[in-house]
């Protein structure tokens, strides 16, 4: 059986509601310290604006223009992760059909999946590394690719992370979860 699976990482709905749920949080916490109880807080003022400030950067996060990736995990199990330009709003003839204008160059080729990698049944965070650059994780929800592609994406990155990588010098990179859930 072959691992390699080439998939479309589209933006999450699912994220971004946790975000803009996070943000609005932060921004009524900051009302309730600011105006309904600053007795009740030391510095009071100091504290609301700094969860204000905090929570409109998680807004701002939240209704930013997301990227779009694309994951590819070859046959024999190397990781190419690229940014994908404008995806959105195209059906899928045209994109197949702009595939190499509308992908951008991958950030240092090959990539090393790294051990903290985790796969859930919602949620995969793939935490990768191009060999002499700092590590990067990119969260895949559920609903960010296909339901075709889900499996065989969780089915690769499971074998994939249980190959050593001879860069990290560990020999066993698989984590406690995909251990357990093999």
């Amino acid at each position: 059986m072959s691992i390699a699976v080439s998939a479309l990482v589209r933006p999450s709905h699912i994220q971004r509601l946790v975000w803009g749920g996070c943000g609005l949080a932060q921004c009524a916490s900051a009302l309730a310290v600011g105006l309904l109880a600053p007795e009740q807080f030391l510095l009071a003022p100091l504290l609301a604006l700094a969860l204000a400030g905090a929570g409109a950067c998680v807004l701002g996060a939240a209704v930013r223009r997301p990227k779009t990736h694309r994951i590819d995990i070859s046959g024999t199990g190397d990781l190419r992760v690229t940014v994908q330009q404008d995806v959105d709003g195209r059906d899928r003839a045209t994109q197949e059909g702009t595939a190499q204008e509308g992908r951008a160059a991958p950030q240092g080729g090959l990539a090393a999946l790294l051990p903290d990698s985790v796969i859930w049944p919602m949620l995969m965070l793939v935490r990768y590394a191009a060999p002499g650059a700092r590590p990067r994780v990119l969260a895949v929800w559920r609903d960010s690719v296909e339901p075709a592609a889900w499996r065989a994406l969780a089915v690769a990155l499971a074998v994939a992370g249980r190959r050593q990588h001879a860069g990290e010098g560990s020999e066993d990179t698989t984590n406690s979860l995909q251990r357990t859930n093999s």
